[in-house]
């Protein structure tokens, strides 16, 4: 059958403007082709033909398909005919059982291994239906060099009860007619040799048996058969250049330079630690694109034997330590949480290791150092440390972080968007730390370790203390005006109030922005506080710190959560990811507020816990519909825990603690739950001041979460 196609509609061809450049068709009638003149395409008959007073012999369409008539070069036939083709479908169907595939896999699987524990060293073939399996011991080949020219043939029987029709009539020599494509692949191919050729041959070509072996099945098909070469005593000889390779040359062996655990740990980090981090769910979050990407690069250089940069090796070692410890959390027995607690503890030794050479590059001048690399590795730092249970590092990789942000990342004019995501990660934890951080700060270290980015800097620009910052006008008014774009992005430690229309925290953990702020704003106040109680002298008078403290619990009683998903209406179009990711975000919201308000209460005026009670209850209620085990969840639980007075109130967050101790496997929460006990041991007994923040002070404890 013949296609053809004549458009019927006709549309001219648009004339092109003097001096254009001169383009080149395909489309024109086969009169103008012919004569090799300029047709203009106008349907149905081309003006060129009329001016000429020719006959136009219209738009054909060159390729054909016809399975009988000859054409020449412009036909395309296939290479079997219709009764061929419905033949060798009904037989791949009738070759299966109209059971279930996976069963007759099964069966082939363990058919093989049986083969393979009798004889570990015999060849043997194995098939049920179109699927195949076999294996070839190869005689001990020599160096450098595999044979496949020595290949035994043994016919198959069937594999059916009942044969199909053979004999078919597949006309291979009108099929290599006139086709120079066919007749370069298949122009050597012996049809008379062929004999009898059925569709259960052509689909499974003999292929060798052990001698010895006591059984003989077909081999797999025609295709896996050409991928081992041509048999030297089969009839179908082949003489393309592709497929009849005498030899085949061994790779080179390479040294793989990754630790063997290596890619077992990624996996444990990518899947049960980056989930720690946020409680949205998003293929784009930085720990996917940023972390993950680079340790998986890592491990392909290493395991190719390729050297990797300091930084790089800093972030997959890191990465792997971070891995290594949820395991440990993770293990059910004392020999394998000690097996892992050994790797973790040697690769965060590594990771610290690769980490200060790298900042010794950085500051020597002479290799050039991203900065993106250095900060996402002090960011992995600080996520060994908080698994190490290391107060006194994590503060140190939090300061690192400032350093380095405040010589590196703000002086540059225009921050790429990976860049914001990671300055939005460093705040994100330096403000949950530093509100729970009430110990007195000491003076700046006075000999700076010099592969840190203080002296890469040349100055300790990081300061333990937030502090407050003086600005005009009322803190709810500011709150609602617009910032500019370098106010925003250089605005570090969220000290100025306003909009902000480009963060990133509704995106990456599930939180705008102005409940970060006003912890932000709680915490520097409260310093202020402290620093005044201690004798240490405060900006503040009495005054000053009255009305700060009146506006900023006036803005934190106002402060709403975004409504739930469904009452905006903007959420109409929304997939159901984003679904999910809103209704965490709500609950997110709903937590941090009554937890805001208990933060203030106690860090600011210190009133009386029994006054608490309904907002540790309120929390309670909205930790029983988080699932997440995230900073912000953790810090509000703290909060509530510290408060509760009622003895079943404590019963329950003691519960929940060791629950997320489990499921998370770090131990910033078990620490947290210990800091919560101490406080309710306190409260019982009744000696002097049982606050967390008192407790904290005197018995010299650090919170930090990852």
């Amino acid at each position: 059958m013949v296609v053809d196609q004549t458009p019927a509609a006709p549309s001219p061809r648009s004339v092109k403007p003097a001096g254009s450049a001169r383009s080149r068709s395909l489309d024109g009638c086969e009169t103008c082709r012919r004569r090799h003149a300029k047709c203009d395409e106008t349907r149905p008959s081309c003006r060129m033909c009329e001016r000429a007073g020719l006959v136009c012999e219209q738009y054909g369409i060159r390729l054909v398909f016809d399975s009988g008539e000859s054409h020449g070069s412009r036909c395309r036939r296939p290479l079997f005919t219709e009764d061929c083709r419905q033949q060798m479908s009904e037989q791949l169907v009738a070759s299966l059982n109209p059971d279930n595939v996976n069963t007759v896999l099964s069966r082939l699987d363990g058919d093989c291994e049986s083969r393979e524990q009798a004889s570990d060293h015999r060849s043997f073939s194995a098939c049920l239906g179109p699927f195949g399996a076999f294996r070839i011991i190869h005689p001990e080949p020599e160096p450098g060099l595999v044979s496949t020219d020595n290949l035994a043939v043994n016919s198959a029987p069937p594999i059916l009860d009942e044969n199909p029709e053979s004999g078919l009539d597949l006309a291979l020599e009108d099929a290599f007619a006139s086709d120079p494509l066919l007749d370069c692949l298949f122009g050597n191919l012996d049809v008379e040799g062929l004999g009898d050729f059925s569709t259960q041959n052509f689909f499974y070509a003999a292929m060798p048996v052990a001698e010895g072996e006591g059984f003989s099945s077909p081999s797999p098909s025609l295709a896996s058969s050409l991928l081992l070469g041509p048999s030297t005593s089969s009839s179908l000889q082949l003489s393309s250049p592709f497929l009849s390779a005498p030899s085949l040359q061994s790779a080179p062996a390479v040294t793989n330079r990754a630790p063997p655990d290596a890619p077992f740990l990624l996996s444990v980090y990518k899947h049960e630690v980056v989930p720690l981090f946020s409680p949205i769910q998003s293929r784009k979050n930085p720990w996917e694109t940023l972390f993950v990407s680079s340790a998986m690069e890592t491990l392909a250089r290493l395991t190719m034997g390729e050297t990797v940069a300091a930084t790089q090796m800093a972030i997959f070692s890191a990465i792997l330590a971070t891995g290594a410890f949820a395991q440990r959390g993770a293990s059910a027995t004392r020999s394998s949480a000690n097996h892992w607690g050994g790797q973790a503890e040697a690769l965060a030794t590594e990771a610290q290791s690769h980490l200060q050479r790298a900042l010794k590059d950085a500051s020597s001048r002479v290799k050039k150092v991203k900065y993106k690399d250095i900060l996402i590795a002090l960011l992995c730092i600080h996520t060994v440390s908080a698994c190490q249970g290391s107060a006194e590092r994590v503060r140190r990789c939090l300061l690192d972080c400032e350093n380095w942000v405040r010589w590196r990342g703000l002086p540059k004019p225009r921050k790429s968007r990976k860049v914001r995501l990671l300055h939005h990660c460093y705040v994100y934890l330096r403000i949950f730390h530093e509100s729970t951080s009430v110990l007195p700060a000491g003076p700046p270290d006075r000999e700076c370790d010099p592969a840190s980015p203080a002296a890469v800097g040349g100055s300790l620009a990081a300061s333990r203390a937030f502090r407050l910052r003086q600005w005009e006008g009322r803190l709810d008014q500011r709150m609602e005006e617009l910032k500019e774009p370098h106010q925003g992005e250089n605005d570090l430690h969220l000290e100025i109030p306003g909009r902000w229309e480009s963060t990133m925290y509704p995106q990456v953990f599930g939180l705008p922005e102005p409940p970060l702020f006003l912890l932000s704003q709680v915490t520097r106040l409260a310093n202020e506080r402290d620093l005044a109680a201690a004798g240490s002298g405060s900006p503040l008078d009495f005054q000053q710190f009255h009305l700060r403290a009146r506006s900023l619990e006036r803005c934190i009683a106002a402060w709403r959560p975004p409504p739930p998903l469904g009452v905006s209406g903007d959420d109409a179009g929304a997939d159901e990811d984003e679904r999910e990711n809103a209704r965490r975000s709500v609950q997110l919201s709903t937590l941090l507020h009554p937890a805001l308000l208990l933060f203030f209460y106690r860090r600011v005026y210190d009133i009386d816990p029994t006054i608490l009670q309904a907002q540790a209850r309120q929390v309670r209620d909205a930790l029983a519909d988080a699932a997440e085990v995230t900073a912000p969840v953790v810090w509000a639980a703290f909060l509530a825990a510290c408060e509760a007075l009622d003895p079943a109130l404590q019963s329950w967050f003691a519960r929940w603690f060791e629950a997320a101790a489990q499921r998370c496997g770090v131990g910033g929460v078990a620490h947290a739950l210990t800091v919560v006990r101490l406080v309710w041991e306190r409260q019982r007994q009744r000696t002097g001041n049982a606050s967390w923040p008192q407790v904290l002070r005197e018995e010299g404890i650090s919170l930090y979460y990852i």
